[in-house]
């Protein structure tokens, strides 16, 4: 069974054709404008064209449409880079295509920007939400999955395009809104991202997040948006309604391909999480056993994500009333299935999911303590 670690590609090199007008009619008003950056000039190609067919197929459906909008950006090895404005009244044709861009690193944060730009100068709304999709490794440092040891070669970040990755504080740089706006929400549709370093790394940036803390089993959430895209649309985004929809999907599959997590993450109280998480954390060093016991998320004989709240109560249980307390304004919808790929080498259970991961500092991981420290979360809670 093939798995695919989702993670965010973003280019960089300048655009050619057609001109990004509004073609917007006067006096309209658009409450959302959703994007949709999918970044797969790697080995996540062959899914683009399916995830682009089933977003419109969702917008078609939404009740709506008319006073909202789809943008989609796709870069794949099978097509040029291109951003369409997606039209939902006509089903025959429904892409209109607004840039044409020369071949590019999809996974630059001057190319995410720039595209992103593309659509905000041009087109107005009260609201926006971005989805991103690609291979995704969190906070990771590029290559720190595969090799947490030492300063590694490319692997996965949040975005990848061919050899090239898109870091997290790159991505936080590049996600521009007029006034000083917040994104209504950022959906990730790549691995690993329910992090709480991300979360804080975004705190400024978007209101919620709704992502993964493990892997994303392929095709993702293609099968998921014709019926539930129209949640991201709710007046109020119904985020919570939309991980239900996935995780339903993937918890109904049978054998290692009943395998999901999906937490939706509210921005609002981070620094409140974060005073409790240093308080945990502040005199604690854990040895090999303790840390090998707790709940972790990805499949490498190493272990880099582990459960946030499980985390700070093995450190620090007395303070369990209080995070009892905190995480439910902060995770307001976490699910997961019994197992991971359980049948695979460095399969596991999944018998704790707060909706939120972290990673721990350990002492053989030098490189990637150091890295850690960089972070927003790090700078916060361990410095």
């Amino acid at each position: 069974m093939k798995t695919f670690l989702y993670i965010f590609l973003i280019i960089c090199i300048p655009t050619i054709c057609i001109s990004c007008q509004s073609t917007e009619e006067p006096g309209t008003t658009t409450h959302r404008i959703l994007i949709a950056y999918l970044a797969g000039d790697n080995s996540l190609s062959a899914e683009t064209e399916q995830k682009i067919t089933a977003l419109i197929t969702g917008f078609q459906s939404t009740p709506n449409r008319a006073n909202n909008r789809l943008f989609i950006y796709r870069d794949s090895r099978a097509t040029g880079p291109q951003l369409f404005k997606i039209n939902p009244d006509t089903p025959d044709a429904p892409r209109h295509i607004l840039q044409t861009y020369s071949a590019r690193n999809s996974a630059d944060a001057h190319a995410l920007a720039e595209v992103l730009e593309d659509v905000i100068n041009n087109y107005t709304a009260q609201s926006y939400g971005l989805i991103i999709f690609s291979h995704g490794t969190a906070w990771l440092p590029a290559g720190g999955l595969e090799n947490p040891y030492t300063s590694p070669t490319a692997t996965r970040t949040l975005a990848t395009d061919g050899n090239n990755e898109l870091e997290l504080t790159d991505f936080a740089a590049s996600l521009p809104l007029p006034g000083g706006k917040k994104w209504a929400f950022i959906l990730f549709e790549n691995c690993y991202m329910a992090s709480v370093e991300v979360a804080y790394e975004l705190k400024e940036k978007t209101e919620a997040i709704l992502a993964s803390a493990t892997e994303i089993v392929s095709p993702g959430m293609t099968e998921v948006y014709p019926d539930a895209l129209s949640f991201l649309y709710k007046n109020k985004p119904d985020l919570e309604s939309f991980a239900q929809a996935y995780f339903d999907h993937w918890n109904a599959k049978t054998g290692d391909y009943r395998s999901a997590t999906v937490s939706v993450i509210r921005t609002e109280r981070l620094e409140e999480l974060a005073s409790l998480a240093r308080a945990a954390f502040v005199r604690w060093q854990p040895d090999d056993e303790t840390i090998a016991s707790l709940q972790h998320f990805n499949r490498n004989k190493w272990h880099l994500f582990f459960d946030l709240k499980e985390a700070m109560l093995t450190a620090n249980l007395p303070l369990k009333s209080i995070a009892d307390e905190l995480f439910p304004h902060i995770v307001t919808y976490a699910a997961a299935t019994p197992a991971f790929i359980e049948h695979q080498l460095y399969g596991f259970t999944l018998r704790q999911h707060c909706g939120l991961s972290c990673y721990i500092p350990q002492r053989e991981f030098l490189f990637l303590n150091t890295k850690y420290k960089q972070t927003l979360w790090g700078q916060e809670v361990f410095q």
